[in-house]
C-alpha cells in the first residue's frame, strides 16, 4: 500500500516513479546503449556481403524502448488500483455514509438549540417537507453510542443534524449519516463548528450552548474554537446567558432576527425577581404562545420596557455633586445605582440612625416655629 502510495504522490507531482513493476521492463531498456552499437555494426558489415533484407534487421534488432511507454504502463496499472486505495482511505478515516434508524438516534450530550420541539422551531415544516420531497442533501455526523451497552444494541449519539434526525424520524425514514469515532471534545468541536459554518444559531442559542460547553469542563478557549468567536464576543454571550433566565429564553426560541443588541437589552430589563415574574406572566399567555419566535421577543422587550419607564417617571433620581444618578427614590424604598461603590450602602447603613435623628430633630424645630 505504502509504495503504491509513493508511486501516486510522484506521478501527480509530475515526477517519474523512482521504481516501476519489473513485468513492464523491456528487454531493449535491460540492454546496455553501448552492446547495441557493437551489436548493429556487426550486422552492417555483414549485410554488404550478403544483402540481407532490412526486415529481419528490423525485427531482430528492434528500436531501443523510450522509457515513457514503460511509464504509461504503470499509471495504467496503479489507476486501475486507485478506486480500491481510495475506498480503503476512506474506511480508514470512517468517512463512510450510511443509512441509520432515526429512532436509534442520541442528541448531543450538550444542547446547541434552546427549542427542540417542533412547534417552536420556525422551519422545521419546511425541513419535514423538503426531506419528504427532495431526500437528505446533507449527511448528518453520529458517533457511536459512548456507553457500550447502546453501542452493541445499535446506538449512536448526533454530533450535528439533530433537526434532520428529528424531520427522519417524523417521516418514518432512514437518515444518511456519517459515522466517526469521536471523543467528548471533537464531537462538540464539530458540532459548535458545522453550526457556526453555517450560520444556523442565533445569538441567543450560542450564548447557551456556550454556557452549557463550559459547565460540562470544556475550557473556554476551545468554546471560543468551536464557535469561531473572539474573547469579547464570549464574554457577552455569557453575558446574557447568566442574566435571561432559561425557562424564559426557551419560551422565546431563538428569535433569529433579534441580534445581540437586543437581547443584551432584554437582558438589562429583567434585572430583578418583579421583572422575572412579570417575564414569566407573559410568556404563560395564549397570545405570546400563538406568535412565532421574534414576534415573542418583541412583546416581552416591549412589557418589560414600558414597565421601565412607568418605573423611571413615578421615581425621584438622587444625582450627585457632578450630575451623575446615584440612587433611586420610590414611595420608602431607596435603589443605588451601579456605578455606586457597593461600600457606601455599609456606609449608608451606619449613617441611617444619625440621619433619621437629624431629620426628627428639624421637624420638631419646625413645629415650634410654627
Amino acid at each position: 500500500m505504502t509504495k503504491r502510495k509513493d508511486r501516486l504522490k510522484a506521478l501527480f507531482a509530475g515526477a517519474e516513479p523512482q521504481e516501476f513493476p519489473k513485468d513492464l521492463e523491456t528487454k531493449s531498456a535491460k540492454t546496455p546503449p553501448a552492446s547495441q552499437a557493437a551489436a548493429y555494426e556487426r550486422k552492417s558489415a555483414a549485410a554488404k556481403t550478403s544483402a540481407p533484407s532490412p526486415a529481419p534487421i528490423e525485427q531482430e534488432h528492434p528500436p531501443v524502448a523510450e522509457r515513457p511507454r514503460a511509464a504509461s504502463g504503470a499509471v495504467k496499472a496503479m489507476g486501475l488500483s486507485l478506486g480500491k486505495m481510495a475506498e480503503e482511505m476512506k474506511e480508514q478515516s470512517g468517512e463512510r455514509i450510511v443509512e441509520l434508524d432515526p429512532a436509534h438516534i442520541e442528541p448531543s450530550p450538550v444542547a446547541d438549540r434552546i427549542t427542540l420541539e417542533a412547534q417552536l422551531d420556525d422551519g422545521f415544516a419546511e425541513l419535514v417537507e423538503s426531506l419528504k420531497t427532495r431526500g437528505q442533501q446533507v449527511p448528518v455526523m453520529v458517533r457511536r453510542h459512548p456507553d457500550p451497552a447502546k453501542a452493541a444494541d445499535g446506538w449512536y449519539q448526533a454530533a450535528y443534524g439533530h433537526r434532520r434526525v428529528r424531520a427522519a424520524r417524523e417521516l418514518g425514514i432512514k437518515v444518511r449519516a456519517i459515522v466517526r469515532d469521536l471523543s467528548d471534545e471533537a464531537l462538540i468541536l464539530a458540532q459548535g463548528k458545522e453550526n457556526s459554518e453555517r450560520r444556523d444559531l442565533s445569538f441567543i442559542e450560542r450564548a447557551f450552548f456556550a454556557r452549557a460547553l463550559i459547565q460540562h469542563g470544556i475550557s473556554r478557549a476551545m468554546v471560543q474554537e468551536a464557535l469561531s468567536i473572539h474573547k469579547t464576543e464570549m464574554t457577552r454571550l455569557l453575558q446574557v446567558a447568566e442574566k435571561v433566565p432559561y425557562p424564559i429564553a426557551r419560551a422565546i426560541g431563538p428569535a433569529p432576527k433579534a441580534g445581540r443588541p437586543r437581547w443584551l437589552e432584554l437582558a438589562e430589563l429583567i434585572d430583578g425577581e418583579a421583572a422575572e415574574v412579570i417575564a414569566r406572566d407573559e410568556t404563560m399567555s395564549d397570545t405570546f404562545r400563538a406568535c412565532d419566535s421574534d414576534t415573542r421577543f418583541k412583546r416581552l422587550h416591549a412589557r418589560l420596557l414600558n414597565r421601565r419607564s412607568k418605573r423611571t417617571s413615578s421615581a425621584q433620581v438622587v444625582k450627585s455633586s457632578a450630575g451623575v444618578p446615584i440612587a433611586e427614590l420610590k414611595g420608602a424604598s431607596i435603589k443605588l445605582a451601579r456605578s455606586v461603590p457597593t461600600a457606601f450602602s455599609q456606609f449608608l447603613a451606619s449613617r441611617l440612625p444619625e440621619l433619621l435623628d437629624a431629620f426628627e430633630s428639624e421637624q420638631a424645630k419646625d413645629k415650634t416655629s410654627g
